[in-house]
């Protein structure tokens, strides 16, 4: 069996579940809701994404853009090596990556005769709850452990029917076009954002982060950041966030003090 799957946490623990059996797992590590998108599976669209990541967002000491952009390429050409009357599961959840993921997927395999099945964790989940006394939600295929991985791929798997494979061809060929930088999962939906999406709730977060403290207080940047991530409908990186925080600082809405050099480093107030 192929496994196919988005994120570098939830590819990580795929691969622990199925250390001990025989199965190939293919990881995109990308976040498919931020960054041009535009021919991502292309070279040109591929220097594009990692070439913006790197210029917007704020690097991190123990993170390689160089390195997740080898990975990308890596999935990418596994994806190309797959062979006709292969199996393969596509692992997804309700969030704008790992649908753009299982869409565009399916596009670059669409000239392939090959089995697919489909594994949704957040209704999966909900699935293995009932009956349970519990109910847990979950938005990123990450949330799982290694027991439920496996219970979701042993009862969870469903067949991708020829229709169902043609709308997700149909919609990864689109997404592959489309010039935004921005998207979210809404409804069913992917849709195109303007990149100030956040910076309303990000505003809003720091204001209510200042009144419950003292008036002249500012608040530390990566305590706004797990904030907004922690309250956010939509699954975003710390990164994004934090990108987000220094376009309005560079706006004006927001000021700091510290240094710029990591959002653990200075504090942000409203202007």
């Amino acid at each position: 069996m192929i496994h196919l799957i988005f994120g570098i946490a939830a590819d990580s623990g795929l691969k622990h579940a199925f250390q001990e059996q025989n199965h190939q797992i293919i990881g995109f590590p990308t976040d498919f809701s931020t960054g041009p998108i535009n021919h991502i599976h292309q070279p040109e669209g591929i220097k594009e994404h990692f070439n913006w990541k790197a210029s917007s967002f704020q690097e991190k000491a123990d993170y390689d853009y160089g390195m997740e952009q080898v990975a990308f390429q890596r999935a990418l050409k596994q994806l190309s090596e797959i062979k006709e009357g292969d199996k393969l599961t596509i692992w997804t959840c309700e969030n704008a990556s790992e649908q753009i993921g299982l869409r565009i997927s399916c596009y670059l395999l669409k000239e392939k005769k090959v089995e697919l099945t489909l594994i949704n964790t957040a209704e999966a989940m909900k699935e293995y709850m009932n009956g349970k006394g519990l109910n847990i939600d979950i938005r990123t295929t990450a949330e799982c452990n290694m027991q439920q991985l496996l219970h979701f791929y042993t009862h969870s798997n469903n067949a991708v029917t020829k229709e169902m494979r043609k709308n997700f061809e149909q919609a990864g060929e689109e997404l592959l076009q489309r010039g935004s930088i921005v998207r979210s999962w809404k409804q069913g939906e992917i849709i195109d954002e303007l990149e100030t999406r956040d910076d309303e709730f990000i505003m809003e977060y720091t204001k209510r982060e200042e009144q419950e403290g003292k008036a002249d207080d500012f608040i530390i940047a990566a305590r706004v950041v797990g904030g907004v991530l922690g309250e956010s409908d939509q699954i975003l990186s710390d990164l994004w966030i934090e990108y987000r925080i220094r376009s309005l600082l560079q706006s004006g809405c927001l000021m700091y003090k510290g240094s710029l050099q990591s959002m653990r480093m200075y504090s942000i107030k409203v202007a």
